[in-house]
């Protein structure tokens, strides 16, 4: 790839991969939220150390997974898990964790961001119509001679300083 070609390409991939997150966080109550729902929850360092050996991680403060039941008091999570032994292969690595309300500290819910998803797409579909315009259109200076030119025909290329 030429060095030009590489000063338009990289602003393009590091754009789309800033952009790339589709998703945003919006902060919920945790009695506004429906069974089935995903969540993110940060919990109190003391849920956190409690609940991380369960889940097979080090740090469980904020948790990733989807509402199960709620009551007054407590929040049921289903959790994706760490497998450590090869033996539970067939196992489905969820793990069902209670979080009293107490050691919740903030509830968000996983929205589509409309207008992130939608720079995501036109700018992957602008750079491959470029690319595919470029590598139909060819590069200039390229272009086969006319008359068919063949493989015997002989190009000298002088450049002057």
């Amino acid at each position: 790839m030429h060095l030009i070609a590489m000063k338009r390409f990289v602003p393009a991939v590091a754009a789309s991969v800033v952009l790339s997150a589709c998703f945003t966080y919006i902060p919920i109550e945790p009695g506004q939220v429906e069974p089935g729902t995903s969540v993110r929850a940060r919990v109190s360092p003391s849920a956190g150390a409690r609940i991380a050996p369960l889940l097979g991680a080090t740090d469980a403060r904020r948790l990733d997974g989807r509402v199960i039941s709620q009551s007054s008091d407590t929040l049921i999570v289903e959790i994706p898990t760490v497998i450590v032994d090869t033996r539970e292969f067939g196992r489905t690595p969820n793990q069902r964790v209670s979080i009293p309300r107490t050691d919740l500290l903030e509830l968000e819910v996983r929205k589509l961001d409309r207008f992130r998803t939608a720079s995501v797409v036109a700018g992957t579909a602008t750079i491959l119509a470029t690319s595919l315009i470029r590598a139909l259109k060819g590069e200039p200076g390229r272009e086969p001679l006319p008359g068919g030119g063949g493989t015997d025909a002989i190009v000298f290329s002088i450049r002057w300083p």
